[in-house]
């Protein structure tokens, strides 16, 4: 009844809608560094491929094509199961969902450590990728109902630390440990360490966790729509965000190849390259998040999104030394703005109920393409050479800036009706 109390319920289980209005601090303060933590687990836990890759290339005799199916393994049964891990997310206890995978993660990271062969090691980085889904479009529903839409971006940006600080320390904590060893199967056992405290943690430190919520009214769930409307309504800004996320991704995976064999960097110090990609995103992120809630949506991710073309030149072109550096950290600014405020898009424009499956639609859509161009690319610079390769990325991505600084001022203009949505922040 109207004036009745409100029901208390775990934050995001589906017993009611939840309405992001928590305001309690003893709650934000006891959520958020949890949730940074277990966004640092689940990156350390599923993120070993990638720096361990040159190894893995040298240990198993692999070529660009089949280094980028190992990738495109974990990437497309990620991409593959978004939909239903998220689906069932929205149907359940999102921390439970978290937990699992978190604890999954690790027990996989000590099987690949125990791989004898190449199909093997395909097997187990398929299930990892399955697993790897039941973190992001879960974590981010549970915490956009516990923050306001006006602290919203500032919050989720916050979260996003414990993945770039994940990034930041994988490479090293890998390639030390395999250095020291001698072997990257330690590097491996090493890295389940995280993911399988992070899970026990998250049943423990959440599992009293409640807030007063108020369910969203049958005239407001009306006016918010159905997912899919509410998703066409910001269509053209997702779509900008899935072309950045095609190109960066790409590139992303053949970074320490390039420095490899185009500037002769050890195979075991290139994998720090993604420390340096990845680690801005300590501060990269909740700035960016909070110039979303200042600013809106849409200019903060047109600008990030206009830079990536002229970023992938500039990689390929500058010199190795600082100026390589400063184009890494520039191109991994751009690449963790996005997440964040994606995100705070998402929670201002979907309803409660069906964010975490319109979420899990997003990051399907996106893994399923970054799943399928990565061997593309692979097969590009066998056929080419790295120059030649990334050179003709970058003039792609150089066209789309110019095409999206052109009609900037349709992007930043919602289509439909669109409760909620932050697209410009209005003075």
């Amino acid at each position: 009844m109207p004036g009745g109390d409100d029901k208390v319920s775990e934050v995001g289980s589906p017993t009611q809608p939840a309405v992001p209005a928590i305001s309690s601090r003893v709650v934000s303060w006891l959520v958020l560094p949890t949730f940074m933590f277990a966004h640092l687990a689940h990156h350390v836990g599923t993120g070993g491929l990638q720096p361990l890759l040159p190894l893995l290339r040298d240990d198993f005799h692999l070529d660009y094509t089949q280094a980028g199916l190992l990738l495109s393994a974990q990437g497309l049964a990620l991409g593959l199961a978004q939909l239903p891990v998220s689906a069932l997310a929205d149907h359940m206890s999102k921390r439970l969902v978290i937990a699992v995978g978190l604890l999954g993660a690790g027990l996989l990271c000590i099987a690949i450590s125990l791989t004898q062969d190449f199909w093997s090691l395909v097997g187990c980085l398929v299930l990892m990728g399955i697993l790897a889904a039941t973190y992001h479009a879960p974590a981010s529903t549970y915490l956009s109902a516990t923050f306001v839409s006006a602290a919203r971006g500032r919050a989720l940006g916050t979260h996003v630390i414990g993945g770039s600080m994940a990034f930041l320390l994988t490479p090293l904590m890998a390639i030390t440990v395999a250095r020291y060893t001698g072997s990257w199967r330690y590097s491996f056992m090493a890295l389940s360490v995280a993911p399988l405290v992070a899970g026990v943690m998250m049943l423990i430190t959440t599992a009293r966790v409640a807030t007063t919520e108020r369910p969203a009214t049958e005239q407001e769930r009306a006016s918010q729509g159905s997912a899919l409307a509410s998703l066409r309504g910001i269509g053209p800004l997702v779509f900008v965000a899935l072309g950045e996320q095609l190109l960066t991704s790409s590139m992303f995976a053949y970074i320490p190849f390039f420095l490899v064999d185009q500037h002769q960097v050890p195979s075991d110090l290139a994998g720090l390259s993604i420390s340096l990609l990845a680690g801005i995103g300590i501060i990269s992120a909740p700035v960016g998040g909070a110039l979303s809630d200042r600013f809106g949506r849409a200019p903060v991710l047109i600008a990030v999104t206009a830079s990536v073309g002229p970023l992938i030149l500039a990689l390929t072109y500058v010199p190795y030394g600082v100026g390589m550096i400063v184009v890494l950290l520039l191109y991994g600014l751009s690449m963790n703005t996005r997440l964040p405020v994606l995100e705070s898009l998402f929670a201002d424009a979907i309803p409660a109920h069906r964010r975490s499956t319109v979420l899990g639609m997003y990051y399907f859509i996106g893994q399923e393409s970054s799943g399928l161009t990565t061997p593309l690319v692979g097969l590009l610079i066998d056929a080419t050479d790295p120059v030649t390769a990334f050179t003709m990325l970058g003039v792609g991505g150089t066209l789309l800036s110019l095409v999206l600084i052109r009609f900037r001022g349709t992007l930043m203009r919602p289509l439909g009706s669109l409760a909620g949505a932050s697209l410009v922040q209005e003075s």
